[in-house]
C-alpha cells in the first residue's frame, strides 16, 4: 500500500481511548514507510504540533480517509464531501441520556451522531468496529456485513518503561481496586461504589482507586461524593485524577487485585486490555462488548445486585488457585492487544480494501 492516509477524528488528547487508537495506527503505518496525516476538529495543546484542524484535509481524491466516528463533529461533512477512498472506523455512540442533566452540550452531540448514523449505510468504502457488539449494531442499521472488519484497539506497550518506584513501594502495602476512566454517568461510578461497600465488609482495610479526570460532569461528582460519606468509606475510596505519567499509571496496574468495571455502557473499554498487559484479572459487568473484551480473564457480574457481585468478587480472591489461572489467563489475553496484532490485523484489512476497488 502506498497511498498517503489521512486519518480524523473529532478530537485528539492525550489519554483518550479513540485518540491512542488513532496515533497507533499512525506510527505503525509510518512505520511502514506510509505518509500518514491526522486531523480533529478539536486538538489538545499537547498534540498541535502533530495534529491539523480538521479544514486542511486535503480531499485529493487519490488517498485514503480513516474518519472515525463516536459523536457528531462539523468533520462529518468533509468526510461525506471526500473523494478519496473512505473507512469508517465506528467506535459507538454514547448514549444522550448518560450526559443529559449533566453535560447538555455532550448529550446532544451523541444524540446527533445517533441520528445521522443511519444515514452512513452506503457513505464509505469499509468500516471498521471494535467489539462484535458494535459489528451487530451497524449491521442492524443495514451497514453491509461484507464491509465490516473488527479490529481490536492496540495499547501502546512501549510507553510503559517501568513503574514509579516510590509510588510502586506505598501501593504494594496496600490491597486495592482499580478503576481507570473519566469519572462520568457512563462509568456508573455509583455502582462501583455500591459494590465497593459490600467488599469492604468484609475486607475493612481494602481500598478502591478511581483514577480518570472528575471535570465533565459536576453534579456526578456530588452524588459519588455522597455515597462515599453514606457508605462510611470517606478513608476507603481515593481519587486520583487523571493520569497520563505512564510509569504512575504502571504502577496503579501492577499492584491492583482487580481492575474492576462497572460501565453502564462501553464500545470496547481500553483500561481492561491494559490491566491484562500487567496480568491483572478483570472483574465486569455483563454489559457487552465488556465480557468479549475481558476474555477468560474476566470474571462477569450483574451490577444491578451489589451484593451479589461483591460475593464474586470475594470468592475469587479466597480461591488463591482460580485467582492464579485468571492471572495467567490475563497474560496470554493480552497479546490480541499488541502492536503485533493490530499491525497484522491493518496489513489485511487494507489489502482487502484494496483488492475491492
Amino acid at each position: 500500500m502506498k497511498r498517503p492516509v489521512h486519518i480524523m477524528t473529532a478530537g485528539l488528547r492525550p489519554g483518550d481511548a479513540i485518540s491512542n487508537f488513532a496515533l497507533s495506527c499512525a506510527r505503525i503505518l509510518r512505520g511502514w514507510g506510509i505518509k500518514v496525516y491526522l486531523y480533529a476538529d478539536n486538538v489538545a495543546p499537547e498534540l498541535a504540533s502533530v495534529v491539523r484542524h480538521s479544514r486542511f484535509y486535503p480531499n485529493t481524491g487519490n488517498d485514503f480517509l480513516w474518519f472515525h466516528y463516536s459523536i457528531y463533529a462539523d468533520n462529518v461533512a468533509l468526510a461525506l464531501a471526500s473523494r478519496d477512498i473512505k473507512i469508517m472506523d465506528f467506535h459507538g455512540i454514547c448514549p444522550p441520556r448518560l450526559f443529559t442533566g449533566q453535560n447538555d452540550h455532550l448529550a446532544a452531540l451523541c444524540q446527533q451522531g445517533l441520528d445521522v448514523l443511519p444515514t452512513l449505510h452506503d457513505k464509505f468504502d469499509g468500516y471498521v468496529v471494535h467489539s462484535e457488539y458494535s459489528r451487530e449494531w451497524l449491521q442492524s442499521l443495514n451497514f453491509p456485513a461484507a464491509k465490516i472488519t473488527k479490529m481490536f484497539y492496540c495499547i501502546d506497550t512501549s510507553l510503559f518503561t517501568g513503574e514509579d518506584a516510590e509510588l510502586a513501594a506505598a501501593l504494594a502495602k496496600l490491597e486495592y481496586f482499580l478503576m481507570v476512566g473519566r469519572i462520568v454517568p457512563q462509568k456508573d461510578v455509583l455502582a462501583l461504589v455500591e459494590i465497593f461497600s459490600h467488599i469492604n465488609r468484609a475486607r475493612p482495610d481494602a481500598v478502591l482507586v478511581l483514577a480518570g479526570t472528575r471535570q465533565q460532569t459536576g453534579k456526578y461528582q456530588q452524588q459519588i461524593e455522597t455515597l462515599i460519606r453514606q457508605k462510611g468509606l470517606v478513608n476507603r475510596v481515593l481519587f486520583t485524577g487523571q493520569v497520563n505519567n505512564p510509569a504512575v499509571l504502571e504502577a496503579l496496574f501492577r499492584h491492583a487485585r482487580l481492575l474492576l468495571v462497572t460501565s453502564e455502557w462501553e464500545s470496547f473499554c481500553v483500561p481492561i486490555a491494559e490491566s491484562l498487559h500487567f496480568g491483572v484479572p478483570t472483574a465486569v459487568h455483563q454489559v457487552p462488548p465488556l465480557p468479549e473484551v475481558a476474555g477468560p480473564a474476566g470474571l462477569v457480574f450483574d451490577k444491578s445486585d451489589p451484593a451479589a457481585a461483591a460475593a464474586q468478587v470475594l470468592a475469587l480472591l479466597n480461591d488463591k488457585t482460580r485467582y492464579q489461572e485468571m492471572r495467567r489467563a490475563a497474560n496470554e489475553w493480552a497479546a490480541h492487544y499488541t502492536d503485533t496484532a493490530l499491525g497484522e490485523n491493518l496489513k489485511q484489512f487494507f489489502a482487502r480494501i484494496e483488492t475491492t476497488l
